[in-house]
């Protein structure tokens, strides 16, 4: 748990000092993700997510160490955002809630893997450690990055080379 913390703190640091750009007019957002997944690269997504016959706000996270980008979709709600993050091995979705950010399972309304494959890929240490990640609100930007940083740890270890 101490080393979790100490990686919280270090990636908000770096979220601080090491994004080089935020997301804007087709830039793309950079930064150190502390993994075995090495840097990675936000930009906006050529191909959407859609969910219930509307487009979401697309981003492609590509991490230099994996072979495939996750998408992120961003689902505007009530009081705050929805990010679905996935790609063909993997899913599971960071929420806002009542200023809360951190990591939930998937929705059924969002479900494209089956239940029992996610089970079997997902840390539940790092899925645990991340329940609550922080607790005021952030921008966009932000929250991809946080994400960014905290996504590589939801992957078990013999899961991580398919990515």
């Amino acid at each position: 748990m101490k080393a979790k913390l100490v990686l919280f703190a270090i990636c908000v640091a770096l979220l601080g000092m090491n994004v080089n750009a935020k997301i804007k007019d087709g830039k793309a957002m950079t930064g150190n993700s502390l993994s075995e997944f090495g840097q990675y690269t936000i930009t906006h997504s050529e191909s959407p997510i859609v969910y219930n016959n509307q487009v979401l706000e697309t981003y492609d996270l590509n991490y230099e160490n994996t072979a495939n980008p996750v998408r992120i979709g961003v689902l505007k709600e009530k009081k705050c955002k929805t990010f679905i993050v996935r790609n063909d091995e993997f899913e599971i979705q960071y929420t806002c809630t009542n200023g809360v950010f951190g990591v939930k399972k998937i929705e059924k309304r969002f479900q494209e893997i089956p239940k029992e494959e996610m089970e079997m890929k997902l840390n539940r240490v790092g899925y645990y450690a991340q329940r609550v990640i922080c607790q005021n609100l952030k921008s966009t930007d932000d929250y991809l990055g946080l994400i960014a940083c905290y996504f590589p740890d939801l992957v078990n270890d013999e899961y991580s080379a398919s990515f």
